[in-house]
């Protein structure tokens, strides 16, 4: 019985071992993934919205002093 667990073991270590080394070695990651893009772009269209927010806010205070 201990036999068959360590050849379990082994095998499964090996396995492994061989799957991390491809993947370091053909990480064909290149460039943005869809999702960092949707991030990104949800990201900056908030940021747009802050900018457009905080200067109509400004110029609706400056409303009133016009004459």
């Amino acid at each position: 019985m201990p036999h068959r667990l360590i050849s379990t073991l082994l095998v499964f270590g090996l396995t492994l071992r061989d799957r991390v080394k491809t993947a370091l070695i053909h990480n064909d990651d290149d460039g943005a993934s869809t999702i960092e893009i949707v991030f990104w772009s949800v990201g900056l269209l908030a940021l747009a919205g802050l900018v457009y927010a905080a200067i109509q806010a400004y110029v609706n205070g400056k409303i009133p002093g016009i004459s």
